[in-house]
This record gives C-alpha cells, structure tokens and sequence, in this order.
C-alpha cells in the first residue's frame, strides 16, 4: 500500500497525514521504539524533532524537519515526533486535533533513573544528569506532564509499557501495529538513519545501531557502574511513576 501525505493541492507544502507524537521520558527505549516505527513503509520519522506544539504551522515545521532527518522526497501516512522533555510543549489544542495521535511509553522509575546517571557516565557529563537528585526532577516533573496529557487525546492514544517492548516484543508490537491500522505488521528489526546514535536526536548508545532489540540485560548494561540513589529519591520517583501510570493504564 502507498501513501503520499507531502502536498495539499490547494496548499503546496502541506502536509495533510496524521501526526503521531511519542510521549515519552528519557531512557524508555523510545529511541528503540521510533526506530522500529520510522522503519515502516507507513510512518516518516524516527527521531527528536525538538519542536514545541502550540498551532497548526508547529505541525507543518514538523513535517519539514522530518523530511529533511529522513531525506524522504515524500512523507507517508505517519509523521512522527517523540517528546521528552517539559520544555519541549504540546498545548491543549495540538493534542484535541483529529489528526493526532499519541503513543506514551513509560518505564519504572529505578530502571529509568539507573540508565539516565549511567548514560551520564558513560558520555562523561558532569551535568544535570550526573545528579541523582536532579534526575529524579527530572523524572517527577515529567511524568506529572504526560499525565495531564492523557485526558486530551481521548480516543486517539495508547500506553505502552517499555518493559513490554523488550519481554513480550511481539504482542506489543501487534498492537501498536493495530491501533495505527498499519497494513504491515511492525519488525523488531530496523534501520539506521542519517543521525541515529546521534547525542539530541535519542539514544547515543552504541545499542541502538544493532538494527534489532537487544533484550538481554547483561548485553545492555554490561558497563553499568553502581550508583547509590537515596532512598527518599527514589521513593519520591516511584510515587510520580505510580501517578502517571494510574492516569495511562485505560489507554491500553
């Protein structure tokens, strides 16, 4: 089946697809699951847009970056984006709209939390990320924010547990494949791309250029170091994942 979104006849340049927005948290596997999405014959799209979404021509700035991060002459049925950061917004109106779709993705907090100060090591940041106590806020505040979303996209969203993508791929990946319609089913196999593994456009990990999921956990955190995270953290993080997961679990 072919799809070809790029132009409006009225309107050159306008795209008229649907655009379907990842909403998500750092290190969620989102980049794992845009990659396995933009690899479809369905969806343009596999990376951070770093757009905000506050009107109509937010979405066709959308539509351009993507284009340009895939060099696709044409998009196809799905433009996606994935979103994981407070700074970058999506407004009441962008999010009530027909033609959008959100998929949030939501992993445990001391998995999440582990992965985002290891990430940090790893790339030697002495930054935010670095910080237990900042990562938690980190985490709070947006798992707060995906929450709010939930109750304005109605009928046009789904929750899907990160964990599930890596222990059950094929069931979750059939009903991905199903809310979006796809004519195709969806491959736990996919491209790279131009800025895959790229630090701003997902994970920067060397895991995501396999081509495939890598679901065992020691090939994954094979250089994971220790890192002590208070117990008031973590009990503070578990809190705001238990929120945000009570207000997605009837998205499923």
């Amino acid at each position: 089946m072919h799809y070809d979104f790029r132009y409006d006849a009225a309107v050159p340049d306008r795209y008229r697809g649907t655009f379907l927005f990842v909403v998500s948290h750092m290190r969620s596997y989102s980049s794992l699951l845009c990659h396995i999405l933009g690899s479809h014959p369905e969806i343009s799209g596999y990376s951070e847009a770093q757009l905000s979404y506050f009107g109509r021509n937010d979405l066709q700035r959308l539509a351009r970056t993507v284009r340009e991060h895939t060099g696709e002459p044409a998009l196809k049925r799905y433009v996606l984006d994935k979103l994981l950061h407070n700074k970058r917004e999506i407004a009441p109106d962008i999010l009530r709209r027909p033609d959008v779709r959100c998929l949030f993705l939501l992993r445990n907090a001391p998995d999440t939390i582990a992965s985002i100060l290891n990430m940090a090591h790893a790339l030697q940041s002495t930054g935010d990320y670095s910080d237990p106590a900042r990562v938690v806020a980190y985490l709070a505040e947006r798992l707060t924010q995906m929450a709010a979303y939930a109750p304005l996209v109605r009928g046009r969203a789904l929750f899907v547990e990160s964990e599930r993508l890596l222990d059950d791929t094929a069931a979750r990946l059939d009903r991905i494949a199903q809310w979006l319609g796809l004519a195709e089913p969806l491959s736990p196999e996919y491209r790279t791309f131009r800025h895959t593994g790229q630090r701003g456009h997902g994970d920067p990990s060397p895991h995501i250029r396999a081509g495939r999921i890598v679901a065992s956990d020691a090939d994954r955190h094979r250089d994971y170091v220790p890192i002590v995270v208070a117990d008031d953290l973590l009990e503070r993080a578990d809190a705001a994942y238990a929120r945000c997961r009570a207000a997605l679990a009837h998205l499923r």
